[in-house]
């Protein structure tokens, strides 16, 4: 016969569970957000290091819109989840993509 879980260790578990949730997925959109970072980097030293048609400056200006729009979804999961959220931090990465995507590097 299988006992039945004492109901404060299911409530127990159930924290643990919900913990290590919010950590897995902190950390992963924390990684998303680093290489979301890491690419607007390469895409900038691109444009400011080489003689572009307008096609491909135009490739790149909306490459940032999609990187613009990846960073309000990772700011807004990572605001549900409530573990290291830094709006500040968000509106600065986001400040400074559209200043790449302007060209105002």
């Amino acid at each position: 016969m299988i006992p039945y879980p004492h109901p404060h260790n299911e409530q127990e578990h159930n924290d643990n569970i919900n913990h290590w949730w919010a950590y897995e997925t902190t950390k992963y959109l924390t990684d998303r957000l680093r290489n979301l970072v890491i690419r607007s980097n390469w895409n900038k030293k691109v444009i400011n290091g080489f003689k572009l048609s307008s096609n491909d400056l135009e490739i790149h200006r909306n490459r940032f819109d999609n990187y613009i729009l990846e960073l309000e979804n990772i700011g807004k999961q990572l605001k549900t989840i409530g573990l290291q959220y830094n709006k500040q931090r968000i509106n600065k990465i986001k400040t400074i993509l559209i200043k790449i995507k302007n060209y105002e590097n």
